[in-house]
């Protein structure tokens, strides 16, 4: 049982794509409670657990957010505003807390992404947008930083996967070799 448990896990990495294109139905409230369920279980160093998340799906702010950053699928039903609260970093100090958050957000985001395909929702992340534009628009308080934004909602299209390359070109053991 646990080995077809494993096989359904793999499937899920290997299919999920970026989606730029999608219908205009919207996420459901428990779709979207399942996702931030996914990002709240993501790893986090020394478990201060800084994310903090912003669902935009009203249409004004939706449309307003779209402006604010130009690599966001237009067509897109639901953003997730991936953030980091600086306060629960500063044990990290000012070196380290950046890259910490940056590796924190971007563990929550992938583990929600791999949950929207899993409910066959299209999801795509995006780092193009202003972060003040965005501070500002969503109200963020100054210790609250936007590092990841999240489109979500139904696929209008299935990209074919991109060829990756084999492990043997990427993968040393023991120590790095070029290869």
């Amino acid at each position: 049982m646990e080995q077809n448990k494993e096989q359904i896990n793999f499937e899920t990495i290997r299919e999920r794509r970026s989606i730029r294109s999608y219908t205009d139905e919207k996420v459901s409230r428990e779709m979207l409670m399942k996702i931030l369920e996914a990002g709240q279980w993501a790893p986090t160093p020394s478990n201060v657990q800084s994310w903090r998340f912003v669902v935009i799906q009203e249409a004004k702010q939706f449309g307003a957010l779209k402006t604010l950053s130009p690599g966001f699928p237009g067509e897109a039903t639901t953003a997730i505003a991936v953030c980091s609260d600086q306060r629960r970093m500063g044990n990290f100090g000012e070196t380290l807390s950046p890259i910490l958050a940056a590796e924190e957000v971007a563990m929550a985001v992938q583990n929600m992404l791999l949950m929207a395909h899993s409910l066959n929702l299209g999801s795509c992340a995006v780092a193009s947008f202003s972060e003040a534009g965005i501070k500002e628009l969503l109200e963020l308080p100054d210790d609250i930083l936007p590092i990841l934004l999240v489109a979500l909602g139904f696929p209008n299209e299935r990209p074919i996967a991109p060829q990756r390359q084999d492990l043997s070109q990427i993968t040393s053991w023991e120590r790095y070799q070029e290869v």
